[in-house]
């Protein structure tokens, strides 16, 4: 209750300042939250908005999956094998290269649109999955393969049974940043590199000096970052079930 109130009280004093730094200011460049929340819901009634948040949730989705199963392949497979050492010095290599970074590149393969966006999308993703996956293979006690090897376990009973069950955990916090990584970037890209999503709705109206709608966008890419996050916690729980078992003893 208290933690309710508290919280309350937070956001409260946040609009009140708000409200104050926009009235003392000149409003254009820094609308009040009054004007911004009424703007939101005019978004939500006429359904402009949901077209946008469509595409670039879709584009996220894609090159997201794509990412996290080709991540994680790539990181057991590397974890696994001997061409480990031979492989992962080259992904290192491109790893701490920004995804924004690829953006001229990904215009000139794919040209403007979707394309562009989820191979940004996919880089993004990919490097946070593989380097935890990776770690986590690395990471298996020497003693589950000797255990694995005295029960007489079958290469693919001793993924299933050994080596997923301990590499998923790394996998989904690698999946996690992955995520975050994966919607911001496509905002980015959305901005430089379409034609329709959250991304583009924002850079069309900076150059149309229209800050409402661009606060406004903002609060929605805020809103529906949050909701996949929540999403990929709840996907989390269901497939790590044996955590929350533990737990609960």
């Amino acid at each position: 209750m208290h933690k309710a109130i508290k919280m309350i009280i937070s956001i409260f004093l946040f609009l009140f300042l708000w409200q104050l730094i926009s009235f003392l200011s000149h409003s254009l460049f820094l609308p009040g939250p009054i004007e911004i929340i009424y703007l939101c819901f005019k978004l939500i009634i006429t359904g402009e908005i949901f077209e946008h948040i469509f595409l670039s949730v879709k584009r996220v989705v894609f090159g997201f999956l794509c990412g996290l199963i080709i991540g994680f392949v790539v990181g057991v497979i590397v974890g696994l094998s001997k061409l480990g050492d031979y492989i992962n010095p080259i992904l290192e290599l491109f790893r701490p290269i920004p995804p924004i970074a690829w953006i001229p590149l990904a215009i000139l393969w794919f040209g403007i649109g979707d394309s562009s966006s989820v191979f940004i999308i996919f880089i993004a993703a990919f490097f946070p999955v593989f380097t935890n996956t990776f770690f986590g293979v690395k990471s298996l006690p020497k003693i589950y393969s000797c255990v694995s090897k005295n029960l007489s376990l079958t290469k693919m009973q001793r993924f299933y049974h050994v080596i997923l069950p301990f590499v998923l955990p790394y996998t989904f916090v690698g999946s996690r940043v992955s995520l975050g990584l994966s919607w911001m970037v496509v905002i980015a890209a959305e901005m430089i590199s379409a034609n329709f999503g959250l991304g583009y709705l924002i850079e069309v109206n900076r150059s149309l000096m229209n800050t409402d709608l661009v606060i406004a966008t903002m609060l929605f890419i805020g809103l529906v970052g949050f909701l996949l996050s929540k999403i990929l916690s709840l996907i989390e729980k269901k497939v790590i079930y044996w955590r929350s078992v533990s737990h609960a003893w």
